[in-house]
């Protein structure tokens, strides 16, 4: 029986995975818009099982290592690049793997650090601009708490596990409001009433996590922390077997704003255990500037579809800049994903179609003219609701201050790369 035959054998409802939630290692942490983990790993398993010679992975836009995790289960060597910092330490604990008994160990004598230093003194006061806007004094004084023990860690490879629990407790503890990814401050009423478990909460957290992290490792994974065009354009041609990941839908300015809801984390923890460019976050909005469609892109498309230039002339001259600024850096993706697929290759896409003035961006059919225009057979295509995916249902306003429309369903190109 073919791939598409297989396909063709699941119900529409299928692909929904109503009942599907974050479990196991990939309840560790919270992050916008995360994939839906049973269906990247039923397709996964698809393409491995049709092709036994499938034996690697490339997600340039990780997010919260969904798809590396599951790569890494049906066996396959990953490869995730992804500009946020965060994402990246969320999925470098997915992926690392850790031995429980010397986490457990570990635990025993962080929390008698912890304890010493709540008594005694001696932790290091963390700061950074605006801080007392973000959390409360007494916050801060735990959080340092926490900090300065985590820093007396001996093992790296433990103290990235837990800076990867600490981010989970700043999040919580910070003044912003939880109805939202980019940073708004709580009502003031709201912020005098949380009640402080910092420390409680934290050694909840290290119990509970290292019991979901799995071990011992898989198998061998590369993760990169920067651009994904100018990291894919380093890298040789036709490396990868498969590519699957789910690109942005647009410029984080006006979709989800992954930099704003991480960057209070990341002024926490220590970036000196990490690979990443600490400039990327010395202002709140940076992050999502720099990410794909941001204000500090420079790209230029090789390529414009005919729907493109449609759909553009209908919005507002704004709005239109924005489409095709994000376009730019999106098209100069693909083009490098198709260059390091090897011939007879898979690529996966899941993407989505927001509105942008009231119209849908045809995202998913510009996808499926891109493959057209750069050499890839548009094998299969899927549609599922969004039923569990963490996203608002209305997002980002832009300057008009008129909000843009989330989506509610989420389109799976399967695409082959044919000589």
């Amino acid at each position: 029986m073919s791939l598409v035959d297989i396909l063709n054998s699941y119900t529409d409802e299928y692909w929904d995975f109503k009942t599907s939630k974050n479990e196991g290692i990939h309840k560790i942490a919270n992050y916008p818009a995360a994939m839906v983990a049973p269906m990247q790993r039923e397709l996964l398993q698809l393409l491995v099982n049709e092709n036994k010679n499938y034996r690697s992975m490339l997600d340039p836009f990780h997010g919260s290592g969904v798809t590396l995790v599951e790569g890494q289960e049906v066996g396959l060597e990953v490869f995730g690049i992804d500009i946020n910092p965060y994402a990246h330490i969320i999925s470098l604990a997915k992926l690392e793997k850790y031995d429980p008994q010397l986490v457990e160990s570990a635990n025993t004598n962080i929390l008698s650090n912890i304890a010493e230093l709540k008594e005694n003194g001696g932790w290091e006061p963390h700061t950074f601009d605006n801080i007392s806007k973000w959390f409360r004094k007494d916050i801060i004084e735990d959080l340092s708490v926490l900090r300065t023990a985590i820093k007396r860690e001996q093992n790296a490879t433990i103290r990235r596990y837990y800076w990867l629990c600490f981010g989970e407790i700043v999040k919580k503890y910070s003044n912003t409001r939880t109805s939202t990814f980019k940073l708004h401050i709580k009502e003031q009423e709201k912020i005098d009433g949380m009640e402080n478990n910092v420390i409680k909460d934290f050694e909840t957290k290290i119990k509970e996590t290292y019991g979901l992290i799995g071990y011992p490792a898989l198998g061998d994974f590369h993760l990169e922390c920067g651009d994904s065009n100018s990291i894919m354009k380093q890298m040789k041609n036709e490396i990868f077997d498969i590519i699957c990941t789910s690109p942005p839908y647009g410029d984080n300015g006006t979709t989800v704003t992954y930099g704003q809801f991480s960057t209070l984390q990341l002024l926490w923890i220590d970036e000196n255990d990490f690979d990443y460019d600490i400039s990327c976050i010395e202002n709140y909005s940076r992050l999502d500037s720099l990410s794909l469609g941001g204000t500090l892109s420079k790209n230029n498309a090789f390529y414009y579809p005919a729907i493109l230039s449609e759909y553009v002339a209908k919005l507002s001259p704004h709005k239109r800049k924005k489409i095709l600024q994000f376009y730019a850096d999106y098209e100069n993706s693909f083009r490098e994903m198709v260059r390091l697929l090897k011939l007879d290759g898979r690529m996966v896409l899941t993407v989505g179609n927001r509105k942008v003035d009231g119209i849908e961006f045809p995202f998913s059919e510009i996808n499926k003219e891109l493959a057209e225009h750069y050499g890839m057979k548009v094998e299969y295509v899927l549609m599922r609701n969004i039923i569990n995916k963490r996203m608002p249902q209305k997002v980002s306003k832009l300057s008009d201050g008129k909000p843009v429309e989330s989506m509610s369903k989420e389109i799976i190109l399967l695409l082959k790369k044919e000589g």
